[in-house]
């Protein structure tokens, strides 16, 4: 039995964003045979394993950066970390034990739950596209041959960004397979050794363009101590590229999306931003459209060269998010009165959605209290409606994730 919090029991609440911990092993079952080389290496005591992948180990070990070089695992299971949370019921975190992964949603109160991965974002940032492509292909395989068993969970898929075209074909196929989305990181690797190329470029236009026709979204999410995006090079310690990752990542690919004129051209595009709370929105949405109502955003440029820099914003970036394009996770301890200020001077009721981030650590703590914590931390201190919570625990991400 689902086991719903009394304020939530007349309502579909919807998981808008957890993950699959996918393990390599499984990932390589589905893996084209000329691609099945030894590629898995073993920390003997971890028991953590990598990836070898263009001569380079997948996740990062060691090197710059503040990562937490943990490798391909379980994260909330293994023997050397330790079981972060005992009342999970699910034997370990992939989609192997489908049971026990919808008994930890009854405990949490979730009908429906979003998946995205965990080791596969990393796809995004190898340097080999047709290896790249393969591997999207095997995650993707996986989680759809796991799946089939289940009306209660979706999944977003994995795609070979850095190559366009191969992204297009395997997002085409995953829809055939049932995929809800698409995720995509907010910078893109070209083949060097930091990602700087970011996802807003028009080179990656026509992804969106197709993502917007198969009525997809795109997801936007990061890996912010495991990969190649520029930050991580930075600094040298966890909490600098963490704490700079989450928030950045999404106000960056936000304005670029917006100034880049995505939502201008492609009035249906839906795109989530998520794992990184909602609570950087008001600052940043005042902040874009001060730098928007400036005359200097466009006067030298038009009156000295005659070029305008900027030919697909047409409005304040205030108004863009109230198009209904732009969807954001919110997560349960965030500060009540910011996201009541959100939904009251912001007018985004229709743009919150609820995620658990299941089952990684960062939110483990509040297992399986994710929703309970969400009514009395923010829900009745903001005075949130009941209509505006249906909204925020399941219809907005029904409508994201077209669920019928």
């Amino acid at each position: 039995m689902i086991n719903k919090p009394e304020e939530l029991k007349q309502f579909i609440v919807i998981d808008a964003e957890s993950h699959v911990v996918e393990n390599p092993e499984d990932i390589e079952r589905f893996l084209d045979k000329k691609y099945r080389l030894p590629m898995i290496v073993r920390d003997e005591i971890s028991g953590t394993r990598y990836w070898v992948i263009d001569g380079k180990l997948y996740t990062r070990p060691f090197g710059f950066g503040g990562g937490e070089a943990r490798g391909l695992i379980d994260h909330t299971f293994n023997k050397f970390y330790g079981k972060i949370n005992p009342k999970l019921k699910a034997k370990d975190a992939s989609l192997n034990d489908l049971e026990g992964r919808l008994a930890d949603l009854d405990q949490m109160g979730v009908d429906i739950q979003i998946v995205n991965p965990t080791s596969s974002l990393i796809i995004p940032f190898m340097s080999d596209r047709e290896w790249a492509y393969a591997m999207s292909k095997a995650y993707n395989d996986y989680v759809a041959s796991r799946l089939k068993y289940t009306k209660r969970i979706y999944a977003n898929a994995v795609v070979p960004i850095q190559d366009v075209n191969l992204a297009i074909k395997e997002m085409e196929r995953a829809k055939d397979l049932g995929f809800k989305g698409v995720v995509v990181p907010s910078f893109v690797s070209d083949g060097h050794f930091i990602a700087l190329k970011p996802i807003f470029d028009e080179e990656f236009f026509p992804f969106f363009k197709k993502a917007t026709e198969l009525n997809m979204p795109v997801i936007i999410h990061i890996t912010p101590t495991s990969s190649e995006l520029p930050w991580v090079f930075l600094f040298n310690k966890y909490l600098y590229v963490r704490g700079v990752g989450h928030p950045y990542a999404m106000m960056v690919t936000l304005m670029g999306l917006i100034g880049e004129g995505f939502f201008e051209r492609l009035p249906s595009l839906k795109v989530h931003l998520c794992e990184a709370g909602a609570s950087w929105l008001p600052y940043w949405i005042w902040w874009l459209d001060e730098a928007i109502e400036s005359p200097r955003l466009r006067k030298y440029s038009l009156e000295r060269f005659g070029i305008d820099p900027y030919p697909n914003l047409k409005k304040l970036a205030s108004e863009y998010i109230q198009q209904g394009n732009i969807y954001v996770s919110i997560e349960a301890d965030e500060p009540a009165e910011i996201i009541k200020y959100i939904i009251e001077k912001m007018r985004l009721e229709n743009n919150l959605v609820f995620a658990a981030d299941y089952p990684h650590a960062s939110e483990a703590q509040y297992f399986p209290e994710y929703l309970n914590l969400f009514i009395e931390n923010i829900a009745k201190p903001a005075g949130l409606s009941s209509e505006q919570i249906r909204k925020i625990v399941g219809e907005n991400a029904r409508q994201l994730y077209n669920i019928l």
